[in-house]
């Protein structure tokens, strides 16, 4: 029953697409004062998500799934000023980049629970 549920799929996948990408973006600031490092980040969450969804994975038991292996998220160069060192890390882009992630994570999660509350409200007013 619960995998025909796929707000709740969407919303699981969102949550580990969001750490997935603090994770990313957190390497970038590590990085902010390495030689000729590139920041990178994911692709937006709507572009990998559909993918995943067009390769049938999303009506299999199969999670949504970041990182080396089973990517479905594809990491992008962010474009951006280069200092002297080949760098172009810029730790404000950056920070906002995070609290985008952040709040993604945020929504996910509420959604998540709510759409578990909602489930939980449906069963106990059949019983």
């Amino acid at each position: 029953m619960l995998d025909n549920l796929n707000i709740l799929k969407m919303a699981s996948a969102m949550a580990r697409y969001a750490a997935e990408r603090h994770q990313q973006l957190s390497q970038n600031i590590a990085n902010a004062d390495t030689s000729n490092y590139r920041a990178k980040d994911l692709e937006p969450f709507a572009e990998a998500y559909a993918r995943f969804e067009s390769s049938g994975a999303a009506s299999k038991t199969e999670p949504f799934s970041t990182g080396a292996g089973g990517s479905f998220a594809r990491l992008v160069d962010i474009p951006g000023a280069e200092t002297p060192n080949g760098n172009n890390v810029s730790l404000e882009d950056q920070l906002t980049r995070t609290i985008e992630a952040q709040a993604d994570h945020k929504t996910a999660t509420i959604l998540y629970k709510k759409s578990l509350d909602m489930l939980r409200l449906t069963l106990n007013k059949g019983a």
